[in-house]
């Protein structure tokens, strides 16, 4: 079933042209310039890394500001080679709690089986105050029910719902075909 799986993804990633389709870079950038007012330098972790191809951007848009890592459910010949990887799944991220100050999903949230125990390991391993950045394909674009990958569809209100539950705060939101949520992990007094 697994091997079915990556098959599955490295077909549609090799059909659709994946590996760095971040259409909110300007909602990306300015989230990270808030979380940077509050240190120098930020730990993110990229779930769903593919090809890793969201480090290139963050080198130039934040020099020696941004730590990153990647994970995914495989690893790709060609993806980048420079960067810190691990091959495992969002929803069993085997980080220490409190570990990462930004938590971003690309269009990978829509992948993940069990996208709410995703959702609630990112919390985990975010740092008190720490990022969540989501991009997603919203329900109703044709393009979220066409990827045979998708495991679900998905929509902000009701992200903006789930991680009001897990315990974020902050929560904002951009409605778009490739809509865009943001929170914070709440600060425990």
């Amino acid at each position: 079933m697994h091997n079915l799986k990556f098959r599955i993804l490295r077909e549609e990633g090799e059909r659709y042209g994946w590996g760095f389709i971040l259409i909110h870079k300007d909602r990306l950038k300015e989230f990270l310039n808030e979380l940077l007012t509050q240190k120098s330098k930020l730990k993110l972790l990229d779930v769903g890394a593919w090809k890793c191809m969201l480090k290139g951007w963050l080198d130039s848009e934040f020099p020696n500001r941004i730590e990153y890592v990647g994970i995914d459910v495989i690893d790709l010949e060609d993806r980048r080679k420079d960067v810190e990887f691990y091959v495992m799944s969002g929803d069993s991220l085997l980080f220490p709690s409190n570990t990462f100050d930004v938590v971003v999903y690309i269009e990978t949230l829509e992948h993940i089986p069990n996208y709410v125990e995703a959702l609630k390991e990112a919390y985990r391993i975010l740092k008190p105050n720490g990022g969540l950045f989501i991009q997603s394909v919203i329900c109703y674009d044709k393009n979220a029910l066409l990827d045979r990958t998708h495991l679900h569809v998905l929509h902000p209100v009701t992200l903006k719902r789930l991680l009001e539950w897990i315990g974020f705060t902050n929560i904002e939101y951009i409605e778009d075909n490739n809509f865009v949520v943001t929170a914070r992990k709440s600060v425990k007094p």
